[in-house]
């Protein structure tokens, strides 16, 4: 039987921006380590109120565990810790992001090499869903728009960019800036670049479109509008930085 990540407290050195904190090593049920903070102490992410509507839900929450073989138990713990984001979408007419305003804020979309996190889609099919995805708001700096949002779309998207073989009920990881990914942007900027939901492109194609892009507004987790999800997320990794999202909080860790 799989079990949590275990874990080890180690000393932040200084220059990494959280001097002499005790932090501690979270090993994954993938036997890869990140190394996070100890206290939940980042009051900066969030449910993006101007971009939900409806009555979605998004919570912090200890689990789901995951189904990885056809037992009565649901064994696979979360990527990171023992915890997730929940997210729930009722209907159609519904979107939630949950994400953050201030941290990454006048980061070129240039600057971003790794792109990843993990999906629990607790459905007995996949047939018909649309799985959560990642939504970059930024200033385009191309054309006359500034402003529009990038978004990841993990059902189009194939391999390496996501599982060879999508299923629900377990926990999967999706590389959002891997070979396979499909990315469009929303509002004027997607023509302009030939990025839209209809000719999407890769995420380096996307990068080499918008040279100058800076991130504007927040970097989220998104689901809507499109069809009802159950599920959850968890292990978000910008660059070098996992977010793990826990019950009391989202912690950061250094992977390497």
């Amino acid at each position: 039987m799989a079990t949590p990540a275990s874990a080890r407290t180690a000393t932040v050195p200084c220059g990494a921006g959280a001097c002499g904190q005790a932090r501690t090593t979270h090993t994954q049920n993938t036997n890869s380590t990140a190394t996070g903070s100890s206290h939940f102490g980042n009051s900066t992410w969030g449910i993006i109120y101007r971009n939900t509507i409806g009555g979605p839900n998004a919570v912090l929450r200890n689990g789901p565990y995951g189904r990885p073989s056809p037992t009565f138990a649901a064994t696979q713990p979360p990527p990171y810790g023992r915890g997730s984001l929940g997210i729930i979408v009722g209907s159609s007419a519904e979107k939630i992001a949950f994400g953050n305003e201030t941290i990454f804020a006048d980061t070129r979309l240039s600057a971003i090499h790794t792109l990843k996190y993990w999906i629990f889609a607790g459905v007995d099919s996949l047939a018909g869903i649309t799985l959560p995805n990642i939504a970059i708001e930024v200033d385009p700096n191309v054309g006359t728009a500034d402003y529009t949002s990038l978004v990841y779309v993990p059902d189009t998207s194939t391999a390496p960019s996501t599982p060879t073989t999508p299923a629900p009920k377990v926990w999967q990881q999706y590389d959002a800036g891997a070979t396979g990914s499909k990315w469009f942007a929303t509002g004027t900027t997607g023509p302009t670049i030939g990025c839209t939901q209809v000719t999407p492109c890769s995420f380096a194609e996307l990068k080499t479109r918008l040279p100058n892009a800076v991130i504007s507004q927040s970097l989220a987790i998104a689901k809507g509008r499109d069809t009802p999800f159950a599920g959850a997320v968890d292990g978000l990794q910008v660059n070098h930085t996992i977010f793990d999202f826990e019950y009391p909080g989202v912690r950061s860790g250094h992977v390497r």
